[in-house]
């Protein structure tokens, strides 16, 4: 089947859904599909770094096709409205041609990709799959990004546009199928599809440089608190200076906190940092995803946080099915959906959004070693394994046959 995917964030961005949208494409080849992926040049800041990319290559055995990036999606809305919009019409015209040669066009949410998705079907009457990690708008007004009335209203009448012009929707969590659901979508269009873990790659690669990761971790007699992955507004990362703030206090000053990763929300914690004269924080900043795995390795508690938010208690982050397969303890503000799966798979100790004293205390809680780890790892393993997660995607795709 030749088969067509649409996302603004493509490897090697490593974004959460770059990362969904490359392992479900070479999941498609690996089952004997002709897969073209339709992408934006990386952001420098979000991508591995020193990878030369090319405007067109093949990797892994998907057809890759990029566009310019006009504008860099930042904090400032206007910015991120006008790289989503100029990624729309630099796109679409090429989508079309690339579709017209397509079984099936799947496009990975934000709005922008679902509504090239969305035109393409209707032009060429292929079949159109949206898959939905996040909401839009909801993740935006979440975030506080999006205020302004008239654009959510705009950005509303887009949403139910593309759900109306798309064959069949996708969504990662229960309460995400629900308020696709509310907004008039049947719920004969849309299926369960959440995200998924690669625990080959993770075994491999934590072999591979478990040593070489070691070498730059030179910190002794130190627990080490880790958060890794996109540093952004919705996790609200300044509560983690609060709580090392309080850390800080530990008279045998034991504690230390990494950031391994980027986003926008990183030059504003390296300010805050500074000024807090925090000693027990350290960003290391980006690294090859090969090393993520040893890093959570050698992590003695992983950590994440959600802003206190109804549309995020729907949501399940990315990274907290990376850290469940690390089988070190997790903390997380969260409610919901991910504190379900945290609480379901013994994967550690959801806290309250964004409370610093929960937090401080939950950490306390489990380097003093009064609370029992036991993880449900094999179990989650098993149900959200890769293979098991793109079987999912093989009942759309014979509907399309």
């Amino acid at each position: 089947m030749n088969i067509l995917i649409i996302h603004q964030a493509y490897y090697p961005e490593m974004s959460g859904t770059a990362r969904r949208t490359k392992e479900l494409a070479e999941s498609f080849v690996k089952n004997n599909h002709f897969v073209t992926v339709l992408t934006s040049t990386p952001r420098e800041y979000r991508s591995f770094p020193d990878y030369k990319f090319k405007s067109f290559e093949i990797l892994n055995g998907v057809f890759v096709y990029r566009v310019n990036t006009l504008f860099e999606i930042k904090r400032n809305v206007l910015f991120r409205m006008l790289s989503y919009f100029s990624f729309f019409v630099q796109s679409l015209f090429i989508a079309i041609k690339l579709s017209n040669k397509a079984d099936i066009i799947i496009s990975i949410a934000p709005l922008s990709s679902g509504l090239i998705g969305a035109v393409c079907q209707k032009i060429t009457k292929k079949h159109h799959h949206f898959d939905v990690p996040d909401i839009l708008p909801d993740l935006g007004i979440s975030s506080g990004m999006i205020k302004n009335k008239l654009v959510i209203y705009i950005l509303y009448k887009l949403e139910k546009w593309v759900y109306k012009h798309s064959n069949s929707i996708s969504a990662i969590t229960h309460g995400q199928i629900e308020n696709i659901h509310n907004k008039g979508v049947s719920r004969k269009k849309i299926s369960y599809i959440p995200d998924w873990i690669d625990d080959a790659f993770f075994k491999t690669n934590l072999e591979l440089y478990k040593l070489e990761v070691l070498k730059s971790l030179d910190y002794p007699d130190k627990k080490i608190i880790s958060f890794v992955g996109n540093i952004g507004a919705l996790q609200n990362p300044e509560i983690f200076l609060k709580t090392m703030v309080l850390l800080a206090k530990d008279k045998l000053n034991k504690f230390l906190f990494l950031f391994i990763g980027d986003g926008i929300m990183l030059p504003n914690l390296k300010e805050k940092t500074k000024k807090l004269n925090l000693k027990n924080v350290t960003f290391i900043g980006r690294v090859k995803r090969e090393y993520i795995p040893a890093y959570m390795y050698y992590s003695d508690i992983l950590v994440a946080n959600y802003l206190p938010n109804e549309y995020l208690d729907i949501c399940i982050p990315g990274k907290l099915f990376e850290y469940a397969i690390s089988k070190r303890p997790i903390i997380m503000g969260a409610r919901g959906e991910a504190k379900n799966l945290i609480t379901k798979y013994n994967l550690g100790l959801a806290v309250t959004p964004s409370n610093v004293n929960e937090f401080t205390n939950a950490i306390i809680q489990i380097s003093s070693g009064s609370y029992k780890f036991n993880p449900k790892t094999n179990k989650f393993t098993n149900d959200f394994s890769l293979k098991k997660i793109v079987r999912l995607y093989d009942y759309i795709l014979q509907k399309v046959k």
